[in-house]
């Protein structure tokens, strides 16, 4: 008897003991564990103790009490201001010079294999430069062939139309008396 419970303590459940008291358990591990609590006494007197420890909870609990109208803005308040002093002002300089240490530790640590991984790196920024540079040029001619068509479509209407001419005339003028009625000290 002594053997067998020297040999459940060593393989007791004993994070399951939790979970069996929350319910958490398929029914079949339920039944399992409670056959272990049968012949181990140590996981018995855990799980008497887990279930004292929710019993006093819930009666620590039970008595309805109010927070105070402004508990919220209260603790925001406080932890606002305890958060001010935990930032060092050198802060910076040494999380650079921690990075700056790994990265030697690295190439350190790469060896004679170094230089065909900063080969690899090389080409990859090289690719990415090239890509970028080719999305560049693109915008950069496509913006420049539709201002090359609307100037030309532009001057089509501005030089030859009457229409567009007094389009332009009215807008000014709607704009000039709007800007008349909400400048200060101006009365129409």
């Amino acid at each position: 008897m002594n053997l067998q419970t020297e040999k459940t303590e060593n393989s007791c459940p004993r994070w399951e003991i939790a979970a069996y008291v929350d319910g958490e358990l398929s029914p079949r591990e339920e039944l399992e564990l409670e056959g272990h609590f049968s012949v181990c006494p140590s996981c018995a007197a855990e799980l008497n103790e887990q279930k004292k420890m929710l019993c006093a909870l819930d009666s620590a609990f039970e008595k309805d009490f109010q927070l105070p109208a402004d508990f919220t803005k209260t603790v925001v308040i406080k932890a606002e201001s305890n958060v001010k002093g935990l930032r060092c002002p050198k802060e910076r300089s040494r999380a650079l010079f921690i990075c700056t240490a790994l990265l030697i530790l690295t190439i350190l640590g790469l060896g004679s294999e170094a230089e065909s991984v900063f080969a690899a790196f090389t080409t990859f920024f090289e690719q990415i430069w090239t890509v970028a540079g080719f999305a560049a040029h693109l915008i950069y001619d496509i913006a420049f062939g539709l201002t090359v068509i609307l100037r030309s479509i532009g001057h089509q209407f501005i030089f030859n139309s009457v229409f567009v001419l007094l389009t332009l005339a009215g807008f000014l003028a709607t704009f000039l008396f709007f800007i008349s009625r909400f400048a200060p000290g101006t009365k129409i």
